[in-house]
């Protein structure tokens, strides 16, 4: 088998697939290998095991995938060990704070990232979560489930992305904003994936078609992605609920695999709380995503405290639906203020009325909305990527 010209650490979805995995961070994985493997660079993963997965190497068209290591203390040592081992001259990792097992894997980021280091393969790290620690506080703690003590919680953050500043060679964030956070980091947008044809709809959350659903003339929201507390789902509900005469409300996305997991189902208290307010669709397919954006006349995006940039939210409006943002994940994106939404029901309510009253009022939206995805191609992306392995080979 050739040597690869990078490996990657990441998750990674089953192969032929995009939208699957733990995390957005195996999509984004995906969309990456590919990128580059059609600007002509061979691609390998070392990938951690999956529950559904069996220990394997496999591949994904033109990209091998290696799933052999698990996650927890020695994960990502072992995942160094096993990219070491691909021969590749670059590793390029991708980091999230829960990624390869949360606290209990962070111990092993020094000596993993270290070992990289000293065999002269970069590594190159790509933060998708990028947090002040000093931003830790009680709502940072309810909305992430963290238990632990904010000061322990601000003192790990803080010491995370210390160590990776200090032994990558070269830090990639997605924001300009997250660029503060790391020293001499480079920002390399989120990618955006092409638009997909749309296909026939599908069945709809409570089994009825989805074209009989096209009889019903509210103005139709999308909330698109892992279910999670952070992603402002409950003033979504609280506002479609005071608007439910103009406004029908569709959610489309499973659990967050972390919350899950934990116990703790925060769409099943999402249905509790907000009773007959919105529709489920849970988990949806990679070939039905088209369709449930063609069906949709609005994204809303309403994220309290973004950490990380939002590949659901550059999804939505790549299929060229408008959006309302929260003002932090605005501001984050460098979204215009026609797109930022209010922060209270009421008013956000009222908002929506408008645009159901008036839908000619979408279309400036939509406009805007689509200049978010400007210079984010994985084409482009997928080159600045090449620059950035050839310099640090350079190095």
């Amino acid at each position: 088998m050739p040597r690869p010209d990078v490996t990657l650490i990441s998750p990674y979805p089953p192969a032929g697939r995009r939208h699957a995995g733990r995390s957005g961070v195996a999509s984004y994985a995906g969309n990456l290998a590919h990128a580059l493997g059609e600007r002509g660079l061979r691609v390998t993963v070392v990938a951690p095991t999956e529950p559904d997965l069996p220990e394997a190497v496999e591949t994904d068209g033109a990209v091998t995938v290696e799933r052999r290591f698990h996650r927890g203390p020695t994960a990502v040592p072992a995942a160094a060990r096993l990219a070491l081992g691909t021969g590749a001259p670059v590793v390029h990792m991708q980091h999230e704070l829960f990624l390869y097992g949360g606290a209990t894997a962070m111990p092993g980021l020094l000596p993993g990232l270290g070992m990289l280091r000293a065999a002269g393969v970069g590594p190159v790290v790509t933060m998708h979560h990028a947090v002040d620690p000093a931003g830790v506080d009680a709502e940072f703690a309810r909305m992430h489930q963290v238990r632990a003590p904010r000061a322990a919680v601000r003192l790990g953050l803080s010491g995370v992305q210390r160590t990776i500043g200090r032994l990558a060679r070269r830090v990639i964030v997605h924001e300009p904003a997250f660029a503060r956070l790391v020293r001499g980091a480079a920002v390399v947008p989120h990618g955006v994936e092409g638009i997909a044809p749309a296909e026939q709809p599908g069945p709809s959350p409570d089994g009825d078609s989805a074209d009989e659903s096209m009889g019903d003339r509210r103005l139709t929201l999308l909330c698109f992605g892992f279910l999670a507390p952070y992603k402002g789902l409950e003033l979504a509900l609280e506002a479609a609920a005071l608007a439910a005469e103009d406004v029908r409300l569709v959610i489309v996305g499973g659990e967050h695999p972390r919350f899950a997991e934990a116990g703790e189902p925060y769409g099943e208290q999402l249905r509790e709380r907000w009773p007959a307010v919105a529709e489920f669709a849970g988990y949806v397919p990679d070939d039905e995503l088209a369709s449930w954006f063609a069906l949709s006349d609005l994204a809303l995006f309403l994220y309290q405290r973004p950490f990380a940039t939002s590949g659901a939210m550059a999804l939505a409006v790549a299929h060229g639906l408008p959006a309302l943002l929260s003002p932090t994940l605005a501001e984050l994106v460098g979204g215009p203020r026609e797109l930022v939404a209010p922060t209270e029901a009421p008013a956000l309510a009222e908002r929506l009325r408008e645009l159901a009253a008036d839908r000619a009022t979408l279309e400036p939206l939509r406009e805007r909305s689509a200049e978010l995805t400007r210079d984010r191609e994985w084409t482009t992306v997928a080159d600045r990527h090449a620059e950035i392995y050839r310099e640090v080979t350079r190095a």
